[in-house]
């Protein structure tokens, strides 16, 4: 493509040019190119191509890959990063089928790279199961001829036939090494789980075995032992894969969610674009689906932070699922933009002015200047508003700003309420802002525990039909990621000694954390480590330098490691042998907690708060009285002495991170209500107090009766 200087070049690719790059020699091997005049001429031609490749590319402005797989041979090839935005399937062609026949099936082109004939092989060997295969190409004979009875080749069939056997078969067997793998995400559709080769797409759109919800699993060499060995570890207990997991996997590569990724990447690459709606789906303008996709909720979401702390590691999960619908403001620049931007999500940066330096614990500045700065960021953020349905304010600042917002722009607001208001983490003015908005400017809270939201509804009498919990969800994928990376590695990486048994606190350090008390702890287990993981962020220097000195004072410096802000926790997590929370006042939720488990590694917590919804004593965790640094030192000790219950803790911890704290569920949840919020705009906001007197009332009658 050759393009202007005002012209955005997007290029979404499935492959570099396979036979002129990494399969060179494969296809010139499969051509019978591999020597002679002709084998001369044809490197001749591809070393040409490669070199007019590689000049055009520097044309492009932004690469989208179709997986990560790909992602990764575009920054091998072109030394240039690229989106990974999966391509649409559709997943609506493909009805979920419950009930399974007795057999497996195989659909491909039958060319050398599917490896169709070593699938055939393999079935050949297992004469008590059955195999059906469809498909045509250059390979259909050689197929063929190793066909038994129990493999059934029926060639090329009609899109009807393929769909009804996908639907029956018990599993779908997919032997070649694929950038994405359309056919794999077909299958799972239809409620059919996979067997495959575990390289490739395949490791994107397949949940292996080990994981919450498996969809499939994988065989680890392109030979025939290997696909017989992976087909009787399925038939040892097939009802591992549900059908409806399945499905529910192969829905993220829907055609909707494409069309959602793909507009908010190039609405965020083309300024012209930056403000522009999703345009509604011409080949279904008639279908109610789209119908209702053209009206899809449009949300303002509102940040008060640029730092990625665990509120913004939360939202970050929103408003990817929501992608074009969501425009996010945030009240500070930092990484967290950057990682919004990733995403292609629309984001702007307001001045805070002033009102940077309000704190919790009540430090405010001069009042004229924090007047001015709260006016800018409202005036700023209505305008804002009125193109949106509803206001979704992610943090306490936000939300002040969001509720004055809102009444000007007749909009609802909704806040994600991420903290415990109480004395110990709010100052007397905050709190008593705190009430004000949830009476004049909030239509809804959303909670991220049963802690926060029974603070809540104490302090402001809010009523409980208008509060709802939803556990923060925590994707498993990057600790997934780091399973087989040797924990040596891991503490290599980091500098942090090979043979220490490591104690590791992940947040920011802040005096109510209790980072202190994991110190205390350390004086008195001496044959540990500490590794402490964040940094100060609002104003907490001096506390940094106390526990600095308090290092120094205790001779402590060959055992406490300051690894401070670190953007890869999970490799953090993964390095150390035991997670410790020691908040000292009750946490909101503990997404620390949640990163722990899913790092496979035991978790000691403080007994308060949102710590109490996620562990169960002695089941899936350890608790400790808060403040209390001997109990905290005699349960590591207990942990570091006995390997077994450090082993059975990991494993219900694993279990219970994946099945309650999944981000599926976080996400449907946080987005139901927002709709549903959004649905009653025209009434909520001047009927808001009526309702909830009317529901207590109710409530109140129901519980008499």
């Amino acid at each position: 493509m050759l393009t202007g200087p005002d012209q955005v070049h997007i290029s979404y690719v499935h492959s570099p040019i396979r036979y002129a790059w990494d399969l060179q020699h494969q296809y010139l091997q499969q051509s019978k190119l591999t020597s002679g005049p002709k084998s001369a001429f044809a490197r001749l031609i591809l070393h040409y191509m490669r070199n007019w490749d590689i000049r055009t590319s520097n044309s492009v402005d932004a690469f989208v890959a179709n997986s990560a797989f790909i992602a990764r041979r575009i920054r091998k090839v072109y030394q240039r990063e690229a989106e990974v935005i999966f391509p649409p399937v559709d997943v609506d062609a493909f009805p979920l089928c419950e009930e399974k026949d007795d057999f497996y099936l195989t659909a491909s082109r039958m060319v050398p790279y599917k490896k169709i004939d070593l699938i055939v092989e393999a079935f050949a060997q297992m004469p008590q199961r059955k195999l059906v295969v469809i498909g045509d190409g250059p390979d259909m004979q050689k197929v063929r001829a190793k066909a038994t009875p129990n493999v059934q080749i029926m060639g090329y069939q009609p899109f009807k036939v393929l769909r009804d056997h996908m639907r029956r078969a018990k599993a779908f067997v997919f032997a070649a090494e694929e950038d994405f793998g359309i056919s794999v995400v077909e299958a799972q559709a239809c409620g059919t789980p996979v067997i495959a080769y575990g390289k490739g797409g395949a490791l994107e759109t397949v949940r292996d075995q080990y994981e919450a919800q498996p969809t499939g699993l994988f065989f680890n060499e392109q030979s025939v032992d290997s696909i017989i060995a992976a087909v009787e570890d399925f038939a040892d207990d097939p009802t591992r894969f549900r059908p409806a997991d399945c499905r529910a996997n192969a829905e993220r590569f829907s055609i909707r969610h494409f069309r959602e990724r793909f507009f908010g990447h190039v609405r965020e690459s083309a300024p012209a674009l930056r403000h522009a709606a999703l345009p509604a789906d011409p080949v279904r303008a008639n279908d109610d689906g789209a119908a209702r996709a053209s009206k899809a909720l449009r949300v303002l979401a509102i940040d008060q932070s640029g730092v990625m702390g665990g509120a913004e590691l939360s939202l970050l999960e929103i408003v990817k699922a929501l992608r074009s619908r969501v425009r996010v403001v945030l009240f500070d620049d930092g990484p967290f933009r950057a990682a919004l931007r990733r995403e292609g999500i629309a984001v702007e940066v307001l001045d805070p002015g002033a009102t940077r330096d309000i704190r919790k614990q009540g430090g405010v500045p001069p009042l004229a200047k924090a007047v001015k700065g709260v006016a800018s960021l409202v005036r700023a953020t209505v305008a804002r508003a009125r193109e949106s349905d509803v206001i979704y304010a992610n943090t306490q600042r936000a939300m002040v700003i969001g509720a004055l917002a809102g009444r000007f722009a007749r909009r609802p607001v909704v806040w994600h309420l991420r903290d415990i208001v109480s004395p110990e983490h709010f100052g007397r003015s905050q709190l008593a802002i705190i009430k004000w908005c949830a009476k004049f400017g909030l239509a809804h809270v959303i909670a991220n525990s049963a802690a926060s939201a029974r603070a809540f509804a104490e302090l402001t009498n809010f009523g409980d039909g208008r509060i709802d919990v939803v556990f923060n969800g925590i994707s498993a994928a990057p600790f997934s990621a780091l399973r087989d990376v040797p924990r040596s590695a891991l503490r290599a990486r980091l500098a942090l000694p090979q043979d220490a048994f490591l104690v590791g606190s992940f947040s920011r350090l802040a005096q109510w954390k209790g980072q202190h008390v994991l110190l205390q702890a350390m004086v008195l287990n001496p044959q540990m480590h500490a590794v402490l993981v964040g940094a100060p962020l609002f104003g907490e220097d001096a506390y940094e330098a106390s526990l600095r000195e308090f290092v120094a004072s205790r001779g402590l410096q060959e055992r406490v490691h300051f690894l401070g802000f670190q953007d890869d926790v999970a490799a953090c997590m993964c390095a150390v042998d035991v997670v410790a929370h020691t908040s000292i006042t009750p946490e909101p939720f503990g997404r620390v907690i949640v990163e722990g488990m899913l790092a496979r590694r035991p978790v000691v917590a403080a007994r308060a708060g949102g710590v109490i919804e996620i562990i169960d004593d002695g089941i899936n965790g350890l608790m400790c009285t808060p403040g209390d640094a001997h109990a905290l030192a005699d349960t590591l000790a207990e942990l570091r002495a006995d390997q077994s219950l450090r082993d059975r803790l990991v494993a219900r911890g694993y279990q219970t991170a994946v099945r309650k704290f999944g981000t599926q569920a976080y996400v449907e949840g946080v987005e139901r209500i927002l709709a549903s919020v959004a649905s009653e705009r025209p009434t909520r906001i001047h009927n808001q107090c009526t309702r909830s007197q009317h529901h207590d009332l109710t409530r109140r009658r129901g519980k008499e009766t």
